[in-house]
């Protein structure tokens, strides 16, 4: 090996964490045109990490060592000489055991992963295993927790190649499960098995009563990390329990009712961190998902709802956003009502309902409520004959003497009306004066709204005798409540246009002057928010008053739509994307002149990515300031195979680096929506954007997002559908033999899209 070149490297490794910027690229330019592409950079690297007094090159070498051997499947790897090949196997587990940093010795394990990607499976290092066995079982703690994690990392990449050790590994993991020193040593051996578990054939009785023995030891990991505070373990094996949920194969059968038992035990402790309760809930909730067979099967409804009560009395933070052991309780407790049988859940938890409400604690009652709401989503029609017995609780809960039970009964009552509307539209007499009342007091004013918005919805006719009183008192919220409550007060004052339709008229024009000035507001939060359900209720209006009435404001309001696009609000964009087709419903062909205008956004919408503007961007020498700091083995390394600088940290939240948008997915899902509408309401004048429409629509019929692919799926069988009915055909005739031919038009059509909604229907869940 030639000295200078492995100098030069060094030197140029060095450069990259320097903080000036103009060397930095310097040097990314130097490794990647003059190094980085010849197989000697992979002994060089090898050398360096093994001898460099740098831990930051180190730990960089480590990074792109692993690159090298990883890129092009392994190309250049294959063209390094054998002996160097072979040295580099024998002394890279050495050296990660003489590794000080633990760091460096992590990413160096990820290192022998890839080598042994390549000569695992050609059987040319079987010294690799024996080497880990014996590592594993060491005496000394740190290697230990070397060999347990270099394990991991080699499963994740070749699981196939140990298959016929397995018998070995499970022994082995037995004994690392209960590693007496090391907790870092328990939660990565669940970690492999984590690996191992999607490989298991349900027909190998051997390996799965193998594994399955473990699964107590596994739980007693996850308790451990919880007890301990360890937030990252406790997120990793929750991860590998989630795993085992969604397997087919029956890992976890037989110690459903125990793992249960446990996780409600972890969720409902209040002495651990608040945090690690809402992972266990959140695994609870996936068993109740996952499981519900096994669930129903041992009748452990009960039983979950009794652990679930006491959580649901804590107290909520105010942030809707932000989650919580109470929020993940009554998360569980929906959970449970829609996917069990109401019969094993209702009765248990009406006697609880019963038991918390009567309890003199406000927080016992507020539960109580919030759990009664939750339900109803999955017990509606169980609940139905039994709401003579509901009433009672509801109609005190709305004039308890704690402010926080009225607002949660409030709540309660919005999920009644959505889902037992008769029921409640009959007990109008009560629930609209008992509503109006809490709407007078701020500490309920904002759950009120929301309670009289949800049965604005279903009064129909019968708000004629309420119209007025609830009009006026809206109109005074709008003046002088919290901008938080305007916004619901907005929303109730859309519902009752939608209600009362024309009767809504002599409303109209005092409502349009005292919203329009929300439409001109620019901040973000709550001002968003207050101004994007002003253009949903103000397109209300339009239909309540009809066309001829609301003219007059078209043009503006459709300015305001526009500039809502251009504000960079997902929020804001969605409700300009409804406002233009409840505009196109009213106005019909009238609306085709903006129609180049609205197709615009509206692709560029659904061409868009859902990961946020701020892409996850990490210099090298930033990352190797990251990598020198760390301290634990759960901030080890993750790289990708791809030739840039870029990498990966174990422990940074994957959601949040990919920053996943559900604001843009919501808004692609409204953006597919109104395609259709506008062409079904503009008719002909959509002509000349059908292609592309289409085009971009059939492209979004296998995202992940069941409401894009709901909506693609709508918007494109009534282009279908216009397109049809605007053209000459015959009348469709019932029957196999009855033909009449379309036209080529439509045939084109109907060729392009039928296969991949096809496509669609056969890989869709929710069918």
């Amino acid at each position: 090996m030639d000295p200078n070149f492995v100098q030069t490297l060094h030197n140029l490794l060095l450069q990259t964490t320097s903080n000036d910027t103009a060397l930095l690229k310097a040097a990314t330019t130097q490794l990647n045109q003059d190094f980085y592409k010849v197989p000697a950079c992979i002994s060089a690297l090898a050398s360096i990490l093994a001898s460099s007094p740098e831990i930051s090159v180190r730990q960089l070498a480590a990074v792109e060592l692993r690159k090298r051997v990883s890129q092009n499947s392994g190309a250049l790897w294959a063209l390094l000489p054998q002996n160097e090949r072979e040295e580099i196997k024998v002394k890279l587990p050495e050296l990660i055991l003489a590794e000080p940093n633990n760091l460096v010795r992590h990413s160096s394990a990820r290192v022998i992963a890839a080598i042994a990607a390549i000569e695992v499976p050609q059987g040319t290092w079987n010294q690799l295993l024996p080497f880990l066995q014996q590592t594993c079982t060491s005496s000394q703690v740190s290697h230990r927790e070397v060999g347990a994690f270099i394990l991991f990392t080699v499963l994740e990449s070749i699981v196939e190649g140990f298959q016929s050790h397995l018998p070995g590994l499970f022994e082995l993991f037995r004994g690392l499960l209960n590693d007496p020193e090391s907790i870092e040593v328990r939660i990565t051996t669940a970690r492999s098995l984590g690996v191992i578990a999607q490989y298991i054939d349900s027909d190998d009785k051997t390996e799965l009563k193998a594994f399955q023995a473990l699964v107590p030891a596994m739980i007693m990991v996850i308790g451990q990390s919880v007890e301990s505070g360890n937030e990252n373990g406790a997120r990793q094996l929750f991860d590998v329990l989630e795993t085992l949920l969604i397997l087919e194969v029956p890992i976890l059968g037989k110690h459903i009712p125990e793992l249960i038992q446990f996780l409600l035990q972890c969720g409902g402790n209040r002495a651990f961190d608040s945090e690690l309760r809402v992972l266990a809930l959140n695994a609870l909730n996936w068993t109740v998902q996952y499981k519900k067979s096994k669930v129903q099967s041992f009748n452990l409804a009960g039983a979950i709802l009794a652990g679930l009560m006491p959580i649901t009395t804590e107290e909520e933070p105010e942030d809707v956003d932000d989650d919580a052991p109470s929020r993940s309780a009554l998360r569980i407790i929906d959970g449970l009502s829609t996917n069990l049988p109401p019969t094993q859940v209702f009765p248990a938890l009406r006697e609880l309902i019963a038991q918390y409400f009567s309890s003199s604690d406000p927080t016992h009652r507020r539960g109580a409520v919030l759990a009664l709401g939750v339900c109803v989503e999955g017990c509606s029609e169980f609940m139905t004959p039994l709401m003579p017995q509901v009433w009672p609780l509801v109609e005190a809960g709305l004039q308890d003497s704690d402010a926080g039970v009225r607002k949660a009964t409030c709540i309660a009552v919005s999920c009644l009306c959505e889902w037992l509307e008769e029921a409640c539209a009959s007990k109008h007499d009560v629930l609209v004066p008992a509503i109006m009342n809490l709407i007078n007091d701020p500490a309920t004013q904002r759950s009120a709204c929301t309670a009289l918005d949800a049965l604005l919805e279903i009064l129909h006719d019968t708000i004629d005798q309420y119209l007025q009183l609830i009009m006026e008192r809206l109109a005074g919220l709008l003046e002088t409540a919290p901008i938080a409550v305007k916004s619901v007060v907005a929303g109730a004052i859309g519902s009752a246009a939608h209600a009362s339709k024309e009767r809504f008229m002599p409303y109209f024009q005092p409502s349009m002057n005292a919203l329009a000035h929300f439409l001109t507001l620019t901040g973000e939060g709550e001002e968003t928010e207050l101004r994007g359900i002003t253009m949903d209720a103000i397109g209300t209006f339009s239909e309540a008053v009809g066309k001829e009435v609301f003219r007059p404001y078209f043009p503006d309001m459709m300015k305001h739509a526009f500039q809502g696009c251009e504000m960079g609000s997902a929020r804001l964009r969605e409700c300009s994307f409804l406002f233009f087709g409840v505009m196109a419903r009213v106005f019909g062909e009238e609306f085709a002149p903006y129609l180049p205008q609205v197709v615009a956004p509206l692709l560029a919408s659904c061409k868009q990515s859902e990961q946020g503007e701020e892409q996850l961007e990490i210099s090298v020498a930033d990352a190797a300031t990251a990598f020198s700091s760390g301290s634990s083995p759960s901030n080890a390394i993750a790289l990708s195979d791809d030739n840039d600088a870029n990498i990966d940290i174990e422990d940074i939240d994957l959601d949040k680096a990919l920053d996943v948008n559900s604001a843009i997915a919501v808004e692609k899902e409204i953006a597919a929506d109104t395609i259709g509408t506008l062409f079904a309401a503009t008719q002909i004048h959509f002509l000349p954007f059908v292609e592309s429409c289409t085009l971009e629509l059939i492209a979004l019929l296998p995202h992940y997002y069941e409401g894009i692919r709901k909506s693609a799926t709508d918007s494109l069988l009534e282009i279908v559908r216009t397109f049809y009915d605007l053209g000459d055909h015959e009348a469709w005739i019932p029957g196999a033999n009855a033909n009449p031919p379309l036209n080529n038009q439509l045939t084109e059509l109907i060729k392009h899209a039928i296969t991949p909604l096809l496509e669609m229907y056969e890989t869709e869940d929710n069918k």
